[in-house]
């Protein structure tokens, strides 16, 4: 039980970053599809919070915990291939491309950390949940690479570095 409550304060306090993250880099994107990826990125990290602050709560009580089913990564992942990039400069995108990295990184490290975590319970519950929240972020580094692509392929960029 203390083993998986640190590990949900751990998980919560970088989903609190990371929604932080996206607030305060959501006026400084200069692309309207990179605003609202930012913009959605938070409110799923914020999400997140309140779920594993809900988490945290249930454990000394022993209820059982409950995973969601949320597709809407899924869903506006759909969206965003679908829609096309304004017309920024070069310039412009390629400041948008270093904050985007940034959360690439961030997105993949919650990525790890989940996966990780998961390993070290031995509650099956808790490990789904861990799970649970590691595909999520799976489908942020999805959304957040697929935005990525199109400044690549708008300016004909060949990075090499995220496959």
């Amino acid at each position: 039980m203390y083993e998986a409550r640190k590990l949900l304060e751990v998980a919560l306090n970088f989903e609190k970053a990371g929604q932080e993250f996206y607030k305060s880099n959501l006026e400084k994107v200069n692309q309207a599809l990179a605003k609202e990826t930012f913009k959605y990125l938070m409110e799923m990290e914020a999400a997140h919070v309140k779920y594993i602050e809900t988490l945290i709560e249930q454990l000394p009580k022993g209820e059982p915990v409950s995973v969601p089913v949320d597709d809407s990564d899924k869903t506006f992942e759909k969206r965003l291939t679908s829609q096309a990039l304004s017309e920024g400069t070069y310039t412009s995108d390629l400041a948008d491309l270093s904050i985007l990295r940034m959360a690439y990184l961030i997105e993949k490290d919650f990525v790890e950390y989940y996966d990780r975590a998961s390993k070290k319970l031995e509650d099956e519950s808790l490990h789904a949940l861990l799970i649970t929240l590691r595909d999520w972020e799976k489908g942020h580094v999805a959304i957040i690479k697929a935005l990525m692509e199109k400044i690549y392929e708008k300016h004909s960029l060949d990075l090499g570095f995220y496959g």
